[in-house]
């Protein structure tokens, strides 16, 4: 009886409709997740570490002891201890300001082998006004080997001659790097750095080399590994699945106010067959069943067609992203597990929202309508 009316097709593609927005975006996470798996597994090659001040959200606001750097060469067999001093300074050139990243380096040629750096010029001599700019920096700048800059900080101002440009393939491609003497005609020379960074000489140092040296340091720093990969995508991992999380969530209760809505509309437009039901001795509780039965059978009906919908539209659609641009790759899937997630969330929340005008249409007198 119910089934014969005309808004069981409209009900089930708006329940569809809401799956295959789930599904859809449950696929593409999938690839995202999988993408960031591989990455996870790619072998750790940072082999740094850094000397922090705990309560540091940033390397800027970071302030530890520069005598760290002789407690930590004395307790290890250290590859290379460099202090580092970074902060923000307004850079002016010929051809305007730019707000810039500026890395005071207390060995300046050590930090460059460090990181392989081709230096197009000569490396900054520390016991003069002497800099070296990063080759992307330089670039937006229009800065060239041989020019003057002045470097200006919480209004001190200091003029540097640009004696090389470097590329190193890391974040110090858009820095100014100076000697750490010349940071000291800037801010003062008060025996604080932001960071401390070294790398031991075994590679595999194990946890008993850095909790010995972590012992030795003050209470108020930390020190961190470089390049952690595997524990940055797990992050990412767990931010993704907490936006799945409440992206569903909000599918769901909107599943359930459409339910509400089409339990409603159905009583409504079944009032007279209802009413007949009632008038031939129908019980409230089979009233009340018939509403339940009826969306308990087209949500996994409309689940199956979202589901459906739902893959098959993020296949075509990542397949003509393809066409467009081969060079990237996009494979969404749904592994069976979440589908059957999906469809066993969507007839609850089908269900959970027709109990109400159920229970309300089985309390109602029908048998006093005008048959």
């Amino acid at each position: 009886m119910l089934f014969r009316k005309g808004g069981t097709t409209s009900a089930i593609l708006a329940v569809a409709l809401l799956v295959a927005i789930s599904t859809s975006m449950s696929s593409m996470i999938n690839h995202i997740n999988s993408q960031a798996e591989v990455l996870s597994r790619i072998p750790q090659i940072g082999e740094a570490y850094l000397i922090l001040s705990n309560n540091s959200t940033s390397i800027t606001d970071s302030q530890v002891d520069a005598k760290l750097a002789d407690l930590v060469s004395d307790t290890a067999d250290v590859k290379y201890v460099i202090s580092q001093k970074v902060f923000v300074a307004t850079l002016a050139t010929n051809f305007g300001n730019y707000t810039a990243l500026v890395r005071a380096v207390e060995d300046l040629q050590t930090f460059l082998n460090v990181r392989n750096s081709y230096v197009n010029g000569a490396v900054a001599n520390a016991s003069e006004m002497q800099t070296n700019i990063g080759e992307v920096l330089a670039r937006l700048a229009s800065i060239d080997v041989g020019d003057e800059v002045t470097v200006d900080i919480g209004g001190r101002s200091l003029k540097v001659k640009v004696m090389g440009i470097v590329k190193t393939l890391t974040q110090s491609d858009t820095e100014l790097i100076i000697p750490m003497k010349t940071a000291d005609h800037l801010s003062g020379e008060d025996g604080k750095v932001s960071f401390i960074e070294f790398a031991l000489k075994d590679l595999n140092p194990g946890d008993e080399t850095i909790s010995r040296i972590t012992e030795l340091l003050p209470a108020n720093t930390k020190i961190v590994k470089v390049q952690q990969l595997k524990n940055f995508m797990q992050d990412v991992n767990s931010q993704t699945l907490s936006f799945l999380d409440l992206w569903s969530s909000i599918v769901y209760i909107v599943v359930t106010a459409a339910s509400y809505v089409l339990a409603t509309r159905l009583i409504a437009e079944s009032s007279y067959d209802l009413a007949m039901l009632r008038a031939l001795g129908a019980k409230k509780k089979l009233m009340f069943k018939l509403v339940i039965t009826y969306t308990a059978t087209i949500a996994p009906l409309a689940s199956t067609l979202g589901l459906a919908i739902g893959i098959g539209g993020t296949q075509v659609a990542s397949t003509i992203f393809r066409w467009i641009w081969p060079s990237i790759e996009i494979n969404p899937f749904l592994e069976p597990g979440q589908a059957l997630q999906i469809l066993l969330l969507t007839i609850a929340s089908s269900v959970l929202g027709c109990i109400y005008p159920a229970f309300r249409s089985a309390l109602k007198a029908h048998v006093e309508q005008p048959l």
